[in-house]
């Protein structure tokens, strides 16, 4: 390992913005989201202070091929402690280890994407569905890490900004921007780095439940990993989402706007017989806040109407 590269003043802005939401949730983290559930916390294991390392989980699809082993140098020389292995959502996370193999997962993800696997994600519909399953894993610190230098993209730049501003606006996620692959590296030290001193002297305490974590109460990594996997059952605002994005005209915008206002299918069913082709015209989407119009309004329901989307 060598010494640590300089990191471009740029990243210290999200930084410091995930450290004052950490400050600020403080002790009742994730749990102040989840009150009113009735869930009690059932102990599973306990890490006492300083008896356990911060390490960066790397997801094995991430490394595959020469370009992905860059990253790994950028690590090593950056001295970060990484390990790298399948997670079943997310493509980087950490986890507090003890010497007897217990492994807690603090509350933080990273989703990386290219802007053009930004975009192939969004054609091939994935896109929605990783962030669907981001938001269900039982981590409240999601972070969208887009790499902006791209030799191609299939879709404009306009369509993939204001995908991101969506998943920002609409989804909670914080955007992190990095140029390129030494960028990111850079990012992931920061926040490794930042992680370590943060729980150093602090004792952490294990569940299995994801309904019951704090900032301090995680969850063990097999609990997050069987909460993740990805052919859990959907609920049916997902469902439907997934549906209505692959109709034409109906944009991913347009889609989470109108799970927001029709949430079932059988609502959609209703407004289809009351409404016809006027069925989710006027409905206000993305962050400019325009309206459906007619065009996107019929063609879901001309779909309705010959039995395609069911």
């Amino acid at each position: 390992h060598g010494t640590m590269q300089a990191v471009r003043p740029t990243e210290s802005h999200n930084i410091g913005s995930i450290q004052q939401q950490s400050a600020t949730r403080g002790a009742h983290g994730v749990a102040a989201d989840k009150a009113g559930t009735g869930s009690k916390p059932n102990i599973v294991c306990v890490l006492p202070a300083n008896t356990f390392r911060i390490s960066l989980c790397v997801d094995n699809a991430e490394v595959n091929g020469a370009r992905q082993q860059k990253l790994l140098q950028e690590l090593d020389r950056n001295n970060v402690r990484y390990d790298v292995r399948k997670l079943q959502v997310g493509d980087f996370l950490w986890t507090a280890q003890a010497d007897d193999g217990t492994e807690l997962v603090l509350d933080y993800v990273v989703e990386r994407k290219r802007m053009d696997d930004l975009a192939q994600s969004i054609t091939g519909g994935r896109f929605i569905e990783q962030k669907m399953r981001l938001k269900t894993c039982g981590l409240s610190r999601r972070i969208y890490l887009v790499e902006t230098k791209a030799s191609y993209m299939s879709l404009p730049e306009a369509s993939l900004n204001q995908a991101i501003v969506n998943t920002q606006v609409c989804d909670g996620f914080t955007i992190k921007r990095t140029a390129d692959l030494r960028e990111t590296a850079a990012y992931l030290t920061l926040l490794t780095r930042m992680l370590t001193n943060r729980f150093s002297g602090r004792s952490l305490e294990g569940v299995d439940n994801p309904l019951v974590t704090t900032e301090t109460r995680l969850l063990t990594f097999g609990s997050f990993s069987t909460n993740s996997v990805k052919n859990r059952v959907l609920c049916t605002r997902e469902v439907l989402l997934k549906q209505l994005v692959r109709v034409p005209k109906i944009s991913q915008d347009k889609a989470e706007a109108i799970v927001q206002e029709i949430p079932t299918f059988s609502v959609l069913l209703k407004c289809h017989e009351t409404k016809g082709e006027d069925m989710v015209s006027g409905i206000k989407f993305g962050l400019s806040q325009r309206k459906i119009g007619i065009a996107a309004s019929r063609s879901l329901a001309g779909l309705l109407g010959n039995g395609a989307l069911k």
